[in-house]
């Protein structure tokens, strides 16, 4: 059992790392779908300008969220919920409120998780940038009621942090606002398959984590599903009318 959960332990941690903490912004005309396709050059540069913005701009947020882990198989679940401050430029903050549940999942999986998050705030090497990736233009779709520019990520390099699959851009802010795939590195022996679902909102302009969900098959073990809930308690952004804001657009 002990060898089953470090495996378990280990897809846990990865399944949200390798997804990293992506900012990006900076204000565009709105696209509809009746526009023509923009090359892919343009979208990149101005999701890049769009990051550059929002890097900037947002100065602080404070959230709760929830995280939960299960593996049905051994009965095992946690519950970890978790105030979070951020302030520019990169500091993270993040208090235990609340646990229940399996005390090995939140020391091997949770704890690690927001120790990680801390790691890769400060640096750019899991970025949805060209240094990271290679992009293609996959077409155009409807994201939660706002259209999106669908694009497939190629990254340049094996690494557990980089994600083999598709991200939506926002064709009115050209932010991103989801990103769907698997690590581009094999995890270890125990894990054979890890899929990744991280959701974006926009917030007083800017865009920021919505719900990140996660699901891995483990020998020995099974499937293991990890989910992280936010809830925004207040934003601020310079030069945005209303900072303090639950507003969300």
């Amino acid at each position: 059992m002990v060898v089953r959960f470090k495996a378990f332990a280990i897809a846990g941690v990865v399944l949200f790392v390798s997804i990293a903490v992506y900012s990006s912004g900076l204000q565009f005309h709105p696209v509809s779908f009746s526009d023509m396709r923009p090359p892919l050059d343009d979208i990149v540069a101005h999701m890049l300008a769009f990051r550059e913005w929002q890097n900037g701009a947002l100065r602080e947020y404070q959230a709760h969220r929830r995280f939960y882990a299960s593996n049905p198989r051994f009965s095992k679940d946690s519950t970890l919920e978790v105030q979070t401050i951020f302030r520019w430029p990169y500091t993270m903050q993040s208090t235990v409120m609340k646990q229940d549940g399996s005390d090995f999942i939140k020391e091997h999986v949770f704890d690690k998780i927001i120790e990680a998050e801390s790691e890769l705030s400060i640096n750019d090497q899991a970025d949805l940038i060209p240094k990271n990736y290679d992009f293609a233009l996959a077409g155009k779709e409807d994201c939660q009621g706002r259209p999106c520019w669908k694009l497939n990520l190629r990254p340049k390099r094996k690494d557990k942090y980089l994600i083999e699959g598709d991200m939506w851009v926002d064709a009115a802010d050209y932010a991103v606002s989801r990103i769907h795939g698997t690590p581009s590195k094999h995890l270890s022996m125990w894990v054979s398959r890890v899929v990744i679902d991280r959701q974006l909102t926009r917030i007083a302009g800017v865009w920021l984590p919505n719900k990140i969900e996660s699901s891995s098959s483990i020998r020995l073990v099974g499937d293991v599903q990890l989910q992280i809930e936010y809830v925004y308690e207040s934003v601020k952004v310079v030069n945005e009318p209303n900072n303090l804001t639950s507003r969300r657009n």
